[in-house]
């Protein structure tokens, strides 16, 4: 009998391991099926999250890249305008000096048309030159001049302007 109750104990007791033992199997297996469930969505979130960071890496080369261009452009253009700049500084000091020299030859012109036209100490210009030309033509038409000395003045007949003797 002694034994029969050592036994029997013993047998619910491997029943009841046999009883707990599944259900710490069927609670294990849920957890380990919740815990699959959760790798998977980590394992998810961490693929997601590699995808975006390559996609993010990928756009921030293009926008690098554009940036880069971008900045070469703006340094190209800053370099022409100075080059403009420069150009324009030279561009001006070299019409200044060419207005300087145009002024210079204006002037040189006009002097040249003055002597031309009114003649400069010894040298007579055009007007006294045309002017002698068309007395001459005059009296060639006349058949005599009027110059200077060319009439018999007061001073050589002492002051009577006829021609009587005194």
């Amino acid at each position: 009998a002694d034994m029969a109750d050592t036994t029997q104990p013993m047998a619910m007791s491997t029943k009841d391991r046999h009883k707990t033992s599944a259900k710490t199997a069927e609670h294990i297996g849920r957890k380990v099926k919740a815990l699959d469930h959760v790798a998977e969505k980590v394992t998810k979130r961490h693929q997601a999250a590699v995808d975006n960071l390559q996609r993010l890496r990928h756009e921030m080369e293009i926008k690098q890249k554009n940036l880069e261009f971008a900045q070469k452009a703006r340094d190209n253009l800053a370099a022409k305008l100075d080059a403009n700049k420069t150009k324009a500084a030279e561009l001006r000091k070299m019409l200044l000096q060419q207005e300087k020299a145009f002024a210079s030859v204006m002037s040189g012109v006009q002097d040249n048309i003055r002597c031309m036209n009114n003649g400069r100490g010894d040298t007579r210009g055009i007007r006294q030159i045309t002017k002698h030309f068309n007395s001459q033509e005059l009296a060639a038409q006349r058949g005599y001049h009027c110059g200077v000395g060319s009439t018999p003045g007061g001073s050589r007949l002492g002051g009577s302007t006829t021609m009587l003797p005194q």
